[in-house]
């Protein structure tokens, strides 16, 4: 075996191994490995249209790398667990709104949750803010009716990470850990609203 054919080899290796990637960062840290020996294999054995190929996703993947890594700091930064986040991170959209806006409704079909990693979203029903670095939206994916139990606006600019109702319940049947996670943020959601109910009982005159 010569050494192009040897070079080869190992690039598909890669591709190969990139499969076997549950996470993103480590996807794409393989995508760039493989885009640069099938770059040499190219090169060594001759072949253009390998070469030109791999040069275009060679910095597509370098920035899609980039991209995640931000977002993942962005996230540790607004004070979220990077840790439970990055299961579904990849599945998400950016989102962002201006102070005013109204992110949803009360009472609306709920098609999706969100991430907030910067800005302030004013809960009126239950006078509660949320802060970067919080989910907002999760109950209403699953409440029976699957309706928004509360308004939620945009009391600063806000940007916000998506994910849709359909994505969230697959993601919830295959990965046991993403489903572990949103059970806790649900919990810690609920409890808050009740503890805030049994603050405004115990208020209430008479």
């Amino acid at each position: 075996m010569n050494l192009p054919e040897m070079v080869g080899y190992i690039a598909a290796g890669l591709v190969l191994a990139t499969f076997s990637m549950r996470t993103m960062i480590p996807l794409r840290l393989l995508g760039i490995s493989s885009n640069v020996a099938f770059i040499a294999y190219g090169f060594m054995a001759g072949l253009a249209p390998v070469v030109a190929l791999h040069a275009i996703l060679l910095p597509l993947n370098i920035y899609r790398f980039a991209e995640m890594r931000r977002l993942v700091r962005a996230i540790k930064d607004a004070g979220a667990g990077a840790g439970g986040v990055a299961t579904f991170l990849p599945y998400m959209k950016s989102l962002s709104l201006p102070a005013g806006t109204t992110l949803f409704a009360k009472g609306e079909q709920a098609d999706a949750m969100y991430l907030l990693i910067e800005g302030r979203i004013h809960l009126p029903e239950f006078e509660v803010d949320i802060e970067a670095g919080e989910m907002v939206g999760e109950i209403g994916l699953f409440s029976p009716d699957g309706v928004r139990t509360a308004t939620a606006i945009c009391v600063e600019d806000c940007h916000l990470q998506s994910i849709t109702r359909e994505r969230v319940r697959e993601l919830v049947f295959q990965n046991p850990r993403f489903a572990f996670y949103l059970i806790g943020v649900v919990s810690s959601r609920l409890i808050e609203d009740l503890k805030i109910i049994e603050l405004r009982v115990s208020h209430k005159p008479g």
